[in-house]
């Protein structure tokens, strides 16, 4: 995992595993406000749809989570708790396609307009169809949490496409038998081989020939197509979006204005804050986002003054920045550090 890396700290995945998380703890009798301490998100963030996050900011969650609920099967209960229609659009294009193995391999083309934190691709052999989860990231603290997640997931999905009859052949993972392998007999209802070469949900090939029920083929089109249509627009946002961050990114500690960023991009002023406007963002929310999500990363480490951050991340004023920290987060800096500690 490397923390430098603009994919890990642009805030380009929906918030679908954070919603799954929060109400998997509301279950447990769990505060979700706990959840969120430091992530730079809100509970009503969470009920926006068009709430975004980065990896950084799921990750920091998962070991939040996993902390509050230690001794759980989080990572099995949270996936349990979804339903296909939990992913949007996707869910609802998969649901409406014309067979079981269509909406597998729309689920898969579509995988990261879910959010989804894993690598999925599919194969069939002389197993059946086997459906494959690899890591994005290397992070052995949360690898094993988001492939229960994932597979657990799985049986919901499968449940609406096959029917709650449905079981998977077998169930393969990389990683040695938690305390809690009773959980998984509970869910997956098949054998479960642990210590395995790769993590693989494998069930029978013949239900992927299997018409769906709820198949219809003018709605699907007209899913495909608003979802192609939102994709060309949210890359051409992220690519704006990302390019100004990049520049930002490496002048965090300068007086970044637009004029310097639009240079360097080639462009005029009015250029860069016209295309910034019509993907729904100002040159001034990208700046401020960036410098509350380093701030937040920052403030976890106590060997950094509040101080100290406010320099990193553009202030000359201490003062400025805590009334800018409060503004983005709801906490002053050191409020909030506290709460990190605690939690």
């Amino acid at each position: 995992m490397k923390a430098s890396d603009p994919l890990y700290v642009t805030a380009n995945i929906p918030a679908f595993l954070i919603r799954s998380l929060a109400a998997t703890l509301a279950d447990f009798g769990i505060e979700v406000t706990r959840l969120l301490v430091g992530l730079g998100i809100t509970v009503d963030d969470l009920a926006d749809p068009s709430c975004r996050v980065s990896f950084r900011q799921g990750r920091l969650a998962i070991l939040r989570a996993l902390k509050l609920a230690k001794g759980r099967a989080l990572g099995l209960e949270s996936g349990l708790r979804q339903k296909i229609t939990s992913a949007g659009l996707v869910g609802y294009a998969m649901l409406t396609a014309p067979t079981v193995g269509d909406a597998v391999e729309l689920g898969i083309e579509l995988q990261k307009d879910v959010g989804s934190m894993l690598r999925y691709d599919t194969r069939c052999d002389e197993q059946g169809v086997v459906v494959t989860a690899t890591s994005r990231f290397h992070d052995p603290d949360t690898y094993v949490f988001l492939v229960e997640e994932s597979f657990a997931s799985f049986m919901g999905i499968a449940a609406a496409l096959m029917g709650n009859d449905f079981k998977p052949i077998r169930v393969d993972v990389t990683y040695p038998a938690p305390p809690y392998v009773d959980v998984y007999r509970r869910i997956f209802r098949c054998p479960v081989h642990f210590g395995q070469v790769e993590n693989a949900f494998i069930f029978d090939k013949t239900f992927y020939e299997r018409p769906l029920a709820t198949a219809d083929p003018f709605s699907h089109r007209q899913l495909l197509d608003f979802i192609a249509h939102s994709r060309v627009r949210k890359r051409e946002a992220a690519e704006i979006i990302e390019s100004v961050e990049r520049v930002l990114r490496h002048r965090l500690q300068e007086r970044n204005h637009v004029v310097t960023v639009a240079r360097e991009l080639g462009m005029s002023e009015r250029t860069l804050r016209r295309r910034l406007g019509e993907n729904g963002v100002s040159f001034q929310s990208v700046l401020d986002q960036l410098r509350k999500d380093r701030a937040l990363e920052l403030l976890a480490n106590s060997q950094v003054s509040v101080e100290q951050i406010a320099f990193l991340v553009g202030f000359t004023d201490p003062h400025n920045f805590r009334r800018a920290f409060r503004r983005w987060t709801g906490e002053t800096p050191g409020v909030l550090r506290d709460e990190m500690k605690g939690v």
